[in-house]
């Protein structure tokens, strides 16, 4: 991690009069995270050709966007490459880049994607340092650039598909509720991380209620949740649990970051809102994957294009596959982060509300003045 630093420090240098002056706009997006912002994997050097893109929700890459893509598009950026594409060239990162992506079932109780996926990042970032021309150039790179987290879907995925009593087997130093704690102790400490090293824009997002998802409510409907087929409580109780955690994890923490905007975002209160109001939103079906076999489609996953449903009845499903939300929802809770809120989007009104990011929205974190120091 000393490593990860010194890069950072190099390329991410503010000084006293850039943390208390106005914050230039974002002009580039990094991405960390695991496959809410990216199915690629992302355990290749810098250097290497990118992998085949599995099954699932990048199935369609040139045609679905993921919440980043929504979020480089609002503050006017390109979606971020990711960093299996980059083939060693600066170019392409000046921007942003995506480094998230996909982890074994051996790192699901190890938080060492979080680690790693830093370590990418400090690679990256070197790369960009030489590149620059000034230490000035460094500086302007470090003003405009914004972190986004998003951790803890595919632990809580690969958790809930095992049922309780495995689930507990599988992780015996901390058990189901005991993975809340860990996974957000380990984001916050990341943050801190990347405060260490001059980065002063981050946002982390919640995850999303799992409970609801295609696979875990079929799984409900044989053992948990008596046959009914609806959202299995005690599943998200377990994600609501995680992101509370979280939250207060990141209050506690914004003290300790002078000038810094740390913005925590609960994607669960969108979803829950889009799943408790389908029709505001013009959607439909909010039980059955878009793309996969079975009962809800969420016995097999989606294994090809041809398991999935026409882009027609993609933009009217919540879910498009096992635990992956559609392009329309993504697109859904990209506009209520960066500024307005599931219950003024449904009114129609142009006021800008509250977003589901707190203490600022994400348009905020991206345009607005850096706090004041101290």
């Amino acid at each position: 991690m000393a490593l990860l630093l010194l890069f950072l420090s190099i390329l991410l240098c503010f000084d006293a009069a850039v943390a208390g002056s106005s914050r230039s706009p974002a002009t580039e997006l990094f991405v960390l995270g695991d496959s809410t912002v990216s199915c690629a994997a992302s355990i290749l050097p810098l250097n290497l050709t990118a992998p085949s893109l599995p099954a699932g929700p990048c199935l369609f890459p040139s045609a679905r966007r993921l919440l980043p893509d929504h979020l480089a598009a609002k503050m006017g950026l390109p979606a971020p490459p990711h960093i299996s594409t980059l083939n060693g060239t600066a170019a392409a990162a000046a921007r942003g880049v995506n480094f998230g992506g996909q982890y074994g079932d051996r790192g699901m109780f190890r938080m060492g994607a979080v680690g790693q996926q830093l370590r990418l990042a400090a690679e990256t970032l070197q790369l960009l340092q030489l590149e620059a021309g000034t230490p000035q150039d460094a500086s302007a790179a470090a003003a405009g650039a914004v972190f986004v987290l998003s951790f803890g879907t595919d632990a809580y995925a690969r958790l809930l598909a095992r049922g309780p009593a495995e689930a507990d087997a599988a992780a015996p130093k901390h058990g189901r509720r005991g993975l809340g704690r860990l996974l957000a102790d380990r984001i916050a400490r990341a943050v801190s991380e990347l405060y260490e090293a001059d980065v002063r824009r981050v946002a982390v997002m919640g995850v999303a209620p799992l409970g609801c998802a295609p696979r875990v409510m079929w799984e409900g409907t044989r053992a948990l949740d008596g046959g009914r087929g609806g959202c299995v409580e005690e599943a998200n109780e377990l994600i609501q649990g995680y992101n509370a955690r979280l939250a207060a994890r990141l209050d506690d923490l914004r003290p300790e970051l002078p000038g810094a905007a740390v913005v925590f975002c609960d994607v669960y209160r969108g979803m829950m809102e889009i799943l408790s109001n389908p029709g505001r939103y013009g959607l439909e079906e909010t039980r059955e994957a878009c793309c996969g076999l079975g009962p809800f489609k969420a016995t097999v996953g989606c294994l090809s294009k041809e398991m999935a449903c026409g882009a027609a009845a993609a933009a009217r499903h919540v879910w498009w596959d096992l635990y992956s939300p559609t392009e329309a929802v993504d697109a859904l809770v990209a506009n209520w982060s960066w500024g307005r809120s599931p219950a003024d989007s449904a009114s129609g009104s142009g006021a800008t509300m509250s977003s589901i990011c707190s203490p600022i929205s994400l348009q905020q974190l991206a345009a607005a003045e850096a706090p004041a120091a101290g």
